[in-house]
């Protein structure tokens, strides 16, 4: 625990010296979640007596934890094609959605997934419109071959760090994709060209962000571990993965014999918002990931994990939908208005995921993480909300689940214990 909480100080002043200008440093947080979901009920419990759709309650208790990062990416897993609305198996959502998710704290929402085209043409073209006029950054899917060439990868720079991002399918439900359109499929000679043009323009690190596997399974399969090797033969980074609607197991040892760096994948981080109640649907993770640059040099610097469960509230007689992380809720209940039997159900997805992590823990390869000399404990260090709800993966290696402190005492009575952190 000493440990933990050294490495948290160690990242935390490092963040706040970056914040204040040093040069030749850079420390950035990146957060990432699953398929952002379009159900029916989903939309029914948001739509207002004036016809409006209020999405903002179901982000309400992870919003200021999304906004408090640097980078928040999530999967928008259905198309904003406007009336009707639609939900499974062809989405058509509020754009009402999209918003609230942005005003959560998403930066940037991937879009090539099997549901992209599911109103064809229009669909893909106004998904892309829309969130065009939120100002918000997306990739994966295109109305044009010239625009892809102009905006993928997505090079973000943030804290003297130089990003790019690369998005991905395995495929679109059948459904034919027809030019001028674009959607990024899981293809080497797409992938090659894209990690070159990366290297091209200088990034310090490339994630992909990868839809693939078998729905429903909860480890991954040979052929995403193979795409994993391939893409990390090819220049890739880290590989962050979405589909499966369950959360999967991680590596950092995607090429056992590989001892110069960590080879990070993610291969499912579950559904993030979604009405699917089947065990293992009903939630998923927040994966963060924390990278530094010294020098030439980037590198990560740690990860962790955030379970979270998808929470069927009745709100003055209403349903309602509450994204809730797991430790917490099993903490105050009360709180969150949820009732022994929901309880249940939220211990048991807790329980199931930690024991999913706890399967495969990290080998201690002797990889080599930047060494970091910017600890000064007589200066006081600022604290994020949250910061340790999250379990750590990988780095420090610790080889086996730590117990998570409760950040949340006295959340009702409006009372942080954490402070607040601001992007």
């Amino acid at each position: 625990m000493r440990l933990k909480t050294i490495i948290l100080a160690l990242s935390l002043f490092l963040s706040a010296s970056i914040a204040c200008g040093q040069q030749g440093n850079g420390y950035l947080r990146l957060v990432f979640t699953g398929d952002l979901m379009g159900h029916v009920p989903l939309h029914n419990a948001a739509r207002q007596s004036d016809g409006s759709y209020d999405y903002s309650p179901y982000f309400q208790y992870i919003k200021d934890y999304i906004q408090s990062v640097d980078l928040a990416v999530v999967n928008l897993e259905v198309t904003l094609a406007g009336k009707p609305y639609t939900g499974y198996p062809c989405f058509s959502a509020p754009d009402a959605i999209a918003a609230a998710a942005q005003d959560a704290g998403f930066d940037i929402f991937v879009t090539a997934n099997n549901h992209c085209m599911d109103k064809g043409r229009r669909g893909l073209e106004r998904t892309i419109g829309v969130l065009d006029s939120l100002g918000v950054a997306h990739l994966g899917t295109y109305r044009t071959a010239q625009e892809r060439y102009k905006d993928h990868p997505l090079i973000v720079e943030r804290n003297g760090i130089r990003l790019a991002l690369l998005n991905y399918t395995y495929g679109t439900n059948g459904i034919s994709v027809r030019e001028p359109n674009v959607v990024n499929m899981i293809d080497t000679a797409m992938m090659l060209r894209d990690l070159q043009t990366a290297r091209l323009k200088k990034v310090d690190f490339v994630i992909a962000v990868v839809h693939w596997g078998i729905e429903y399974q909860k480890h991954n399969n040979k052929e995403q571990e193979r795409i994993a090797r391939w893409l990390f033969d090819n220049g890739c980074n880290a590989v962050i993965g979405a589909h499966p609607h369950v959360v999967q197991n991680m590596t950092i040892d995607v090429n056992p014999d590989n001892e110069r760096y960590p080879e990070l994948v993610v291969y499912s981080m579950g559904n993030f918002l979604s009405n699917q109640h089947d065990p293992g649907c009903d939630g998923g993770i927040l994966f963060e990931l924390d990278l530094y640059k010294r020098g030439a040099v980037t590198n990560i610097y740690s990860c962790a994990y955030m379970p979270f469960y998808v929470h069927k509230a009745v709100v003055d007689g209403r349903r309602q939908y509450h994204i809730v992380p797991t430790s917490d809720a099993l903490a105050y209940p009360d709180s969150y208005g949820i009732s022994s039997s929901a309880l249940q159900l939220i211990r048991r997805f807790d329980d199931n995921i930690r024991r999913l992590m706890a399967e495969e823990p990290p080998t201690a390869h002797n990889y080599r993480i930047p060494e970091c000399r910017f600890y000064d404990n007589q200066k006081p260090l600022p604290q994020c909300l949250y910061a340790d709800c999250y379990q750590t993966f990988g780095y420090p290696l610790s080889g086996r689940p730590l117990s998570l402190p409760i950040w949340r005492r006295g959340w009702s009575q409006g009372v942080f214990p954490l402070g607040n952190c601001t992007k």
